[in-house]
């Protein structure tokens, strides 16, 4: 019995010994160049606004060593420059300051590898039928796009969808759920009630992380403001041309169509839709369309210097700051809503050929 029990004391002993988790942390990395020796890669959280840690960059590698008690979404960042979001928990990490999701080692990080492997795949399937489709000369600009939104429809948003949910639901509840939901939103474009599908399912772990918060924070706020809804008003103390108060609700629910244009002056794509709006404003301004600009994230001198060097002559609100996109659930600009004369908003997310014919349509 004796020799018995000692048996079974070794098995458990060796078993444990294989199957325990790990008690610390090491993460070994490497960059892309001997430009990068003697800099610091800096331990992060995943908005890279806290330092945790730090350690040097020497002979094109670096490591850090420590213990973790929970697993949670950390990220290295090398000069501002270069990143890897990854999963910070006890086991042997291996980067590449090269590759943003190159995390790989530990269970969780392999997990996620194995996604965005996946979606690799599925991302350079959907880049060649788009380049097809841009490359076709046989076809017009109208029938181009029109190709595009049916694949967008039928193809990459489905199958997108359907790749992240075979990770998120195995995952629902952990680090790798809120990294592959993140990566979903982002890369698709959920829309809210696409989020939403997905973010009620989420156990805490998930529905807390902080950029995920976010998402659902402002798609409630979409959701206050989409199409058929009235409008959410707002006052800038200064706002006007002059530095006199001015509220969204001294143009908009005025007896007008108002075409309200988010934009800043550092903003390429809403210096490239400056022609479209000067051309639907020269064809319908008047009693019963009117154009507005909200500059957003822009200081104010910069706003007026644009406004001066590209002739803009419509109605301003600036210094809006993230006062008006907050209201409005933006995150992108330009982002160009139809108001209807009495406040409703009639259209949202309007550019080029589709804000054009949106206008002519309303105004016939």
């Amino acid at each position: 019995m004796k020799k018995f029990n000692v048996v079974i004391l070794l098995v458990a002993m060796v078993f444990a010994a294989c199957t325990s988790t790990p008690k610390s942390y090491v993460i070994e990395g490497v960059v892309p160049g001997a430009s990068y020796n003697n800099q610091m890669v800096y331990l992060c959280d995943i908005n890279h606004v806290n330092r945790i840690d730090s350690a040097l960059v020497v002979d094109g590698k670096f490591t850090f060593t420590g213990l973790v008690d929970t697993a949670v979404i950390r990220s290295l960042l090398l000069l501002n420059q270069l990143y890897v979001d990854f999963i910070f928990e006890n086991g042997k990490i291996y980067v590449d300051m090269a590759d943003p999701n190159s995390a790989k080692g530990t269970p969780m990080n392999d997990e996620l590898s194995k996604f965005y492997s996946e979606w690799d795949v599925f991302e350079e399937t959907v880049r060649t039928k788009l380049t097809e489709i841009q490359q076709n000369g046989d076809i017009g600009d109208e029938v181009r796009q029109k190709q595009i939104d049916e694949f967008t429809e039928q193809y990459v948003l489905p199958k997108g969808e359907q790749l992240g949910a075979k990770y998120f639901n195995a995952n629902n509840n952990n680090a790798v759920g809120a990294l592959v939901l993140r990566h979903l939103s982002v890369q698709l474009q959920l829309a809210p009630d696409q989020f939403d599908a997905f973010y009620m399912q989420a156990g805490d772990v998930v529905r807390n992380f902080s950029d995920l918060k976010k998402i659902s924070e402002r798609n409630a706020k979409i959701m206050q403001t989409a199409e058929g809804m009235s409008f959410t008003d707002f006052t800038i103390e200064n706002g006007n041309m002059d530095g006199s108060s001015v509220s969204l609700s001294d143009y908009v629910g005025k007896g007008k169509y108002v075409l309200a244009d988010f934009w800043a002056s550092w903003c390429g794509p809403c210096i490239v839709e400056i022609p479209v709006l000067v051309e639907v404003y020269n064809k319908y301004r008047g009693e019963k369309f009117e154009i507005l600009g909200i500059a957003v994230w822009d200081k104010r001198e910069d706003t007026q210097k644009s406004i001066e060097s590209h002739n803009t002559t419509w109605p301003q609100i600036l210094d809006t700051g993230e006062i008006a996109t907050n209201l409005y659930g933006i995150n992108m600009i330009p982002h160009i809503i139809l108001f209807g004369p009495d406040g409703t908003i009639v259209a949202r997310g309007l550019r080029g050929n589709r804000l054009k014919a949106k206008v002519a349509e309303i105004m016939q």
